[in-house]
């Protein structure tokens, strides 16, 4: 030890002395090496392809999946709300992008959703024509048929009754009073007996107590509104018929898709259940007064319905040719994500570089596959049109603006109310009912229960028949399911929980577009989840149990909202 004090300074000096003449003999060439290198260590670290807010600085496998960690470059600086995403993050979610531009919109088309109605010119009301209690009715379920002058029921008719006993006893002085007798006679017409009815009153000497009911229309019954035993005055209506030679297709416009239509246009209307044929009518009516509600106006257009394809009620589609002078810039509907009361597209700054950037654009009218832009983008954009949602995962991932975040981190969930179809609410409320059970057991941090209630869950959304839905509604359904997906297959406690909040997500922007419930929904919030970046939950009860910690901090959140 003590040589090593006596002599280790004279042996440092050595080597430094060493060092620098090694240095002088390259020449320029070694320190512009060396300063590449330097350089390089600089600008290179690690990350995981799968989950790009793991950064380390040395090569590793991540910490989240177990993948190897690869080589991102740092080429340059990002804005601050701007993100990076590796390329093989990119390929593995097949993310493409499409640079954006002003387009002839002549050729293309405008896709209108609606419906079959009846066609209400042809619509008609058998009533009653007497006073009277109905005895019998053949008239009773909607789609029946019924022919003009055919018995569709039986009515007895008190003062038909009284009239007849008055022709009765003119008919004793007929020969002395005939004009008293004709006017009895009369009377008994106009009531709507026939000459053979009355002939009969005469030879019998009865009155006839029960009268039949005779259609006045042939039709197909679309409404039933009387039933047997029942009293009835005259002019009383007692079923609505629809002639369904003729149907009417009316369709819902938005109020910015006005100025593309126009009376007179063809319009070109099919559906699923058409078996791929397509019907051809003209624009025949434009509602002059909007919705107020749901800010749209029908469209009508009459089709000849003489094989009895096309039934009320029936959803169906329409495209109309758009004729449209000048230019108009338009986005593909791939590109566009709804949240609240914005839609959103990912934006590449520079086509070189793997990096994105959330922005907000203002829509118009829908025009075949795309949307026309009014504000946020402009010719020559490249944004993201395949693996949108993937791209605003990495946004979210890194802290960064998207769909389910404000610029400050905060949660924010869609408030964008979305028009359902058919019996969805009922199906999603099965859902919910599911889902319950589902959060229940991350509760209780039973992970094998965990698992089991999400296939329930996945199953009941797989009976639930998307395309009656709307593209917003169809991207959280499909959404939910992989997330559920994800926790059947998952073991482990604290996978299921992560997977709970986008699941959880998902849920409440479909929840929060229902109104008039059995039962509040309460949407709760716990700022501590998913390593302090908050998550939420629905519940039934108003109660905190938390699904993220369970027992371990059992009551952490607050209620955000309530739906009823």
């Amino acid at each position: 030890m003590e040589l090593f004090k006596k002599y280790g300074g004279y042996l440092i000096v050595l080597v430094g002395g060493l060092f620098i003449g090694y240095l002088s003999a390259g020449g320029d060439e070694v320190p512009t090496t060396h300063q590449h290198k330097a350089t390089d260590t600089e600008s290179t670290h690690f990350t995981c392809a799968m989950h790009p807010q793991i950064q380390q600085a040395e090569m590793g496998k991540c910490p989240l999946c177990g993948m190897d960690l690869t080589v991102a470059s740092m080429d340059g600086t990002v804005g601050p709300d701007q993100f990076r995403m590796t390329e093989t993050a990119m390929a593995l979610a097949n993310v493409e992008t499409t640079e954006i531009g002003v387009g002839d919109l002549e050729g293309n088309t405008l896709v209108l959703s609606g419906k079959i109605g009846s066609n209400e010119q042809t619509d008609a009301v058998q009533t009653s024509i007497f006073d009277g209690r109905i005895e019998a009715l053949h008239v009773n379920y909607v789609g029946q048929y019924i022919k003009k002058g055919k018995k569709i029921g039986m009515i007895y008719a008190p003062e038909m009754y009284t009239a007849q006993d008055q022709l009765l006893t003119s008919a004793s002085y007929k020969e002395t009073h005939k004009k008293l007798f004709d006017q009895a006679r009369n009377a008994s017409g106009l009531w709507r007996m026939t000459d053979a009815q009355i002939n009969q009153v005469l030879k019998t000497g009865k009155p006839i107590s029960n009268f039949p009911i005779i259609a006045d229309v042939s039709g197909t019954v679309t409404e039933v509104l009387a039933s047997e035993g029942n009293f009835y005055k005259q002019g009383d209506p007692l079923f609505k018929v629809s002639n369904l030679y003729t149907v009417w297709a009316v369709f819902d416009a938005y109020e910015n898709q006005l100025p593309l239509l126009k009376k007179g246009q063809e319009i070109r209307i099919g559906s699923e259940t058409f078996n791929g044929k397509e019907y051809t009518a003209k624009i025949a009516f434009i509602d002059p007064v909007l919705d107020a509600v749901n800010r749209t106006v029908a469209v009508r257009a009459t089709l000849t319905n003489k094989e009895g394809l096309l039934k009320p009620g029936m959803f169906i589609k329409g495209a109309v040719a758009v004729d449209l002078s000048g230019q108009v810039l338009t986005v593909p509907k791939s590109a566009v994500l709804w949240t609240g009361k914005r839609s959103l597209v990912y934006v590449k700054p520079d086509p070189t570089k793997t990096v994105f950037e959330m922005t907000e654009v203002t829509l118009g009218h829908v025009i075949g596959d795309s949307y026309a832009v009014l504000d946020g983008l402009s010719p020559g954009d490249e944004v993201v049109t395949n693996g949108t949602f993937t791209v605003d995962a990495a946004a979210q991932l890194q802290g960064k603006k998207s769909m389910m975040t404000q610029t400050n981190g905060v949660p924010m969930l869609s408030d964008r109310r979305m028009s359902f179809k058919g019996d969805f609410k009922e199906k999603f409320s099965e859902v919910l009912n599911d889902y319950s059970a589902l959060k229940d057991a991350l509760v209780a941090s039973d992970s094998k229960e965990s698992s089991a209630r999400s296939k329930q869950t996945a199953q009941t959304i797989s009976e639930i028949d998307a395309a009656l839905l709307d593209e917003t509604t169809q991207s959280h359904l499909k959404k939910i399911k992989e997330q559920l997906i994800k926790i059947s297959n998952f073991s482990a406690l604290g996978e299921q929980r992560k997977a709970f909040k986008p699941l959880s997500e998902h849920m409440v922007a479909i929840a929060s577009s229902f109104s008039n419930l059995d039962q509040p929904i309460y949407v709760q919030y716990c700022p501590m989840a998913d390593a302090n970046e908050g998550a939420s939950w629905i519940s039934f009860q108003n109660e905190i149990r938390n699904p993220y910690f369970g027992n371990q901090m059992l009551t952490c959140g607050s209620v955000t909202k309530t739906i009823q």
